[in-house]
């Protein structure tokens, strides 16, 4: 799994040299500079990444490293941060509330040269992602819970969001980096889930640009014969930027519905289902594009 690491500073240049030195030490992993608070806000919401570098002061956009960081606990309880700052003893007693969570890596003193502050940020950026790349286990952990949680929520307007961060974060493990929410197509159609189809892979990439996941999580919902024409239809509204759907659910699929969607999938667009039984095969897998692709070859065989 590629290792994306979000770098957050309203300092843009400071960001971007951090960027670069980063890279050059660490070139098997990918960095991302982002310094505007409409940028940090799109990144942390429909980026996927396994840690994040933030400033803890960022006075020229009105944000902190604090709420931010909580806002990508909330959002995605894969990361982890590292907290850089100038100021570390003035914020050292703010800092106590997120330290406690156990997803705050360090906390590193900011140097005038972005040289200087990468040298401290190598060890505990490579110790942490050498780690999260080796040791399946706590990511799969990690998916399980997010699952369990998702399944087992009443509210129902909080089980379609917890859903949603499931399906966002196990995209995301399969190497996808940019997976946005609630997107309008040019009928108006609202669709629950876009994924960026930017993948190396001749066999995904044959599917358009775009993979479009429609989420129905309601308490004792069962997938019909509608859903999918519906959702047929969005497909088709996209102007060939995808080809390619996924029905999504933690329930159950209606035999008919299973039967209409393999008969429409011989045309120019495809759709699969992923129910329980696809996503506990997924969690559990050691690669999981390789088993996502499995599923995908079984469904479109059928």
């Amino acid at each position: 799994m590629e290792n994306t690491i979000l770098i957050i500073d309203d300092e843009k240049l400071q960001a971007e040299s951090l960027k670069k030195s980063l890279s050059e030490s660490l070139p098997q992993f990918s960095f991302e500079a982002y310094s505007t608070a409409e940028s940090i806000t799109d990144a942390i919401e429909n980026r996927f990444y396994n840690l994040a570098i933030l400033d803890i002061r960022m006075d020229k956009i009105g944000l902190n490293g604090i709420s931010i960081a909580e806002k990508i606990f909330e959002i995605n309880p894969i990361a982890k941060v590292v907290i850089i700052s100038a100021y570390r003893e003035e914020y050292f007693t703010k800092l106590k509330g997120i330290i406690q969570t156990g997803k705050v890596l360090d906390v590193v003193s900011k140097e005038d040269k972005s040289a200087d502050t990468a040298n401290k940020l190598l060890e505990p950026i490579k110790t942490y992602l050498n780690k999260f790349s080796e040791d399946m286990s706590f990511l799969n952990a990690s998916l399980l819970q997010n699952y369990s949680e998702a399944k087992n929520e009443k509210d129902t307007y909080k089980k379609g969001v917890l859903f949603e961060r499931f399906i966002a974060l196990i995209f995301g493990t399969l190497g996808y980096r940019e997976i946005r929410k609630r997107v309008i197509d040019k009928s108006r159609n609202e669709v629950d889930l876009a994924v960026r189809n930017e993948i190396k892979d001749p066999f995904l990439n044959k599917f358009g640009k775009y993979i479009l996941i429609e989420c129905k999580n309601k308490p004792d919902y069962k997938v019909g014969k509608n859903d999918f024409i519906i959702f047929n239809d969005k497909l088709k509204n996209t102007n060939n930027l995808s080809e390619f759907g996924i029905i999504a659910t933690t329930g159950a699929f209606a035999k008919t519905t299973y039967l209409e969607a393999m008969r429409a999938s011989s045309t120019s667009n495809k759709v699969i289902f992923l129910s329980n039984i696809e996503f506990l095969r997924l969690i559990e897998s050691d690669n999981k594009l390789e088993e996502f692709k499995k599923l995908i070859d079984e469904q479109l065989k059928n």
